[in-house]
């Protein structure tokens, strides 16, 4: 706030008004008002300035965004009899800035189609799985895939990759974005706007979320809750007033993760700021932000190695250290550690904020679905247990909202996911948490604009010069950095001791094939 004369109490003297963010605050005889540090703040935290400011991102590097790596990963050790080994296909969107370690903010984009079910097929009876039947209640779809499914044959990778020791094995398509997009076998991938021959009308189809996998029948388990349907007039619906249409195949939907600050709700350090100042920093967290949760600890052979890449064939570990009786599974990682007294905090790698942020809505962000509001704060929760009042109270953590508890598509959207949405051509709604006092819209949105482009020009000069591209880090290269493997696994859904980097197939601009 601005400061006052008089006493610290209050002023009655006639002086400047305070107005942070040209926002007039409410006055009273004694106190000049807090209201306009809680409107900056709820500006600040709105979806709607991110879901604008992907748009303008979006616009302003369309036509010079270079820093996009192409990728097809293949998983390994996960092949069935009868079917081709998993390939997840995606892309790293580098986007410039100033305030991150090597001046780039690394956005992971999975393309949609990635998995196609008439491209897979049931070993014991060869049947491709089309869409065999759909059932319902209130709240889910079952989808039964064709084929003679059993315990002796499981549906195959990527809803089901058997893992000896391990009894549930990895089920890399829970929680993915589904579509039912492809009307015939080995046929095109459809659009709202594709014709059906024979009724000259749309196809239409349906994308929803799968929330459990039961490999041994063969049924898929979809959450109504945020569905989308595209009908034959081309209206987006959410919910979906019906189900995936039997005969059809399914694909997977786009997905996206980043790594800035926003997204991550950490700051990370390695080497130097990017605005030129080589000053060493150490991250670390504030007191009053360390909260009860998990942190990540990189490392090779054993040894903490946190490195900002990582050479093919030396590969590097995941160790997820957790509160005691919040431990992840393998489905995360194979190298779990409990910890009574664990927390978020992992200082010198990276500065950790002490929340999470959900979206408002569980629908999938594309067009037709609701219109998102402010996102939902969370942390832990706990009790304290008083037996009696001889007895020191013991605090017992009941959850951990860290950044591993929500699926990937329920945490708050950064500027760079909205940017690549917008570049995916999905153009998400618009939220409805319009920021408060922003004046004309015109004459911001070309303020916006103007100073998008420069900024990204001033980095991209500053990178190619001075700087020289000598500090930035390199996709594949950069997939085990403490910074970008778990939002890798986060992306890829399963395990990280199957993320390698000699299992990644680079594109460069002309398309050709590179191996790291």
């Amino acid at each position: 706030m601005a400061k006052k004369s008089g006493s610290s109490f209050g002023s009655f003297a006639q002086s400047e008004v305070s107005a942070p963010n040209g926002v007039k605050p409410i006055t009273t005889e004694f106190s000049r008002g807090s209201v306009p540090d809680s409107l900056y703040t709820i500006n600040r935290e709105s979806a709607w300035s991110r879901w604008r400011r992907g748009y303008e991102l979006a616009t302003a590097t369309t036509h010079n965004n270079d820093y996009s790596y192409p990728f097809r990963y293949e998983i390994p050790n996960a092949t069935s009899s009868g079917n081709p080994a998993p390939v997840v296909s995606g892309a790293f969107v580098g986007y410039p800035t100033a305030s991150k370690e090597f001046g780039m903010h690394w956005a992971i984009w999975r393309y949609a189609g990635s998995v196609r079910c008439d491209q897979l097929t049931d070993p014991v009876s060869s049947q491709k799985l089309f869409i065999e039947s759909v059932t319902e209640d209130a709240n889910y779809w079952y989808v039964k895939l064709a084929g003679t499914w059993s315990a002796s044959n499981t549906l195959p990778p990527p809803f089901y990759i058997p893992v000896p020791g391990e009894v549930n094995g990895l089920k890399p398509a829970n929680t993915e974005i589904f579509e039912d997009r492809i009307i015939e076998a080995d046929g095109p991938i459809i659009t709202k706007d594709t014709i059906n021959p024979s009724t000259q009308t749309r196809y239409g189809y349906v994308q929803a979320v799968v929330v459990a996998i039961d490999q041994e029948a063969g049924i898929l388990t979809f959450k109504k809750g945020g569905s989308v349907q595209v009908t034959p007039d081309g209206v987006f619906i959410t919910p979906s007033s019906i189900g995936f249409t039997p005969g059809r195949y399914l694909i997977t939907g786009s997905r996206y993760s980043c790594t800035c600050q926003d997204f991550t709700r950490r700051d990370y350090s390695f080497l130097s700021s990017s605005t030129g100042n080589n000053k060493r920093q150490f991250p670390r967290t504030n007191l009053s932000s360390i909260k009860p949760g998990r942190f990540e600890l990189t490392k090779r052979d054993g040894i903490l190695d946190n490195s900002a890449m990582t050479k093919p064939g030396e590969d590097r570990s995941l160790e997820v250290v957790s509160p005691t009786g919040f431990e992840l599974d393998y489905t995360v990682t194979d190298d779990i550690v409990s910890s009574v007294n664990s927390t978020r905090d992992n200082p010198g790698v990276y500065r950790e904020f002490g929340s999470t942020y959900v979206r408002s809505t569980s629908n999938i962000a594309i067009a037709g679905s609701s219109a998102e509001g402010l996102p939902s704060y969370q942390d832990y929760s706990s009790v304290t247990l008083n037996p009696d009042t001889d007895s020191i109270p013991q605090i017992t953590i009941t959850a951990v909202d860290d950044s591993w508890t929500p699926l990937l598509d329920e945490l708050r959207y950064c500027k760079h996911i909205y940017a690549l949405k917008f570049r995916d051509q999905v153009f998400p709604p618009e939220p409805s948490d319009f920021p408060v006092d922003v004046g004309s819209m015109a004459e911001w949105e070309q303020r916006l604009v103007a100073k998008s482009e420069k900024e990204q020009e001033s980095i991209r000069e500053f990178q190619q010069t001075k700087r020289a591209l000598a500090l930035m880090d390199v996709p594949p290269y950069n997939a085990q950095s403490p910074m970008i493997f778990p939002m890798l696994q986060r992306l890829f859904n399963f395990a990280t001791d199957r993320i390698q980097i000699e299992n990644f197939t680079m594109f460069d601009k002309d398309g050709r094939e590179y191996t790291p």
